[in-house]
């Protein structure tokens, strides 16, 4: 059987063709009134509203994908919701999933999860004998550490003489004059890039794709970890 070999600019462009549809999407439907009204919610931070909004177009148009992934920052974020974070993440990827925003969206999906099983032992009460036994398990290694440190005989005490002498000794040294060193740079400034997200500008900086610190320090001009825009400037805050 003789298989066709399709040449590999022909798949990216396919590929590319897929992001740029998606993108192309996403545009035209953050451009619906009630998308809007919705984000304009978001901006300052009335979640209540915004979540009506978004719920009014997904009830007017089912198919819409964007939405999906703004309840999904919600209920993740600002109204803790875990199962219903998932189900809205999961359903913004089932009607892009040639998103450039995938792979973020995966790694969102994980992150609650985790906050959705800590969630229940916490309830259950699990996870409080959990951090009750970790903390008695430290504690028990510092009085090890203590005890190991100690001498093992008693040291003589100190005559008068000898206590006379140190303070004679200790008055004649100097105090250092050296100055403290100077504080490094704390943040550095990135502009973001086509196809950039979180993940692939923390894994740059960093090293691994832990984003969090990167959000917190951009509040002020990100309404969600997906919010990002060709051009925008981000603070870096070295870890």
């Amino acid at each position: 059987m003789r298989f066709i070999q399709i040449p590999l600019f022909i798949a990216l462009l396919a590929l590319c063709g897929c992001d740029k549809s998606a993108q192309s999407s996403d545009a035209k439907e953050e451009r619906n009134p009630l998308v809007k009204q919705g984000q304009a919610y978001m901006e300052i931070k009335d979640w209540n509203q915004a979540e009506k909004a978004f719920k009014q177009v997904l009830e007017n148009n089912p198919s819409m994908a964007r939405p999906n992934l703004d309840l999904a920052t919600i209920y993740h974020q600002y109204k803790p919701d875990y199962i219903s974070s998932i189900f809205y993440y999961k359903r913004y990827l089932e009607l892009r999933p040639n998103s450039e925003k995938v792979e973020f969206i995966q790694e969102q999906i994980e992150k609650v999860q985790v906050a959705l099983a800590n969630a229940i032992l916490t309830q259950s009460g699990a996870f409080r004998a959990i951090q009750e036994r970790d903390q008695l398990l430290q504690e028990n290694d510092q009085l090890k550490r203590k005890l190991a440190a100690q001498p093992k005989a008693t040291a003589r005490p100190k005559t008068a003489i000898e206590i006379s002498s140190e303070k004679r000794v200790s008055q004649t040294i100097p105090k250092s004059t050296k100055p403290e060193s100077s504080v490094e740079a704390t943040h550095q400034i990135y502009t973001v890039v086509s196809g950039d997200n979180l993940t692939k500008i923390a894994k740059k900086f960093y090293g691994d794709g832990e984003y969090d610190i990167i959000y917190q320090a951009n509040r002020d001009r990100m309404n969600s970890p997906g919010d990002l825009r060709v051009g925008q400037t981000l603070v870096i805050p070295n870890r």
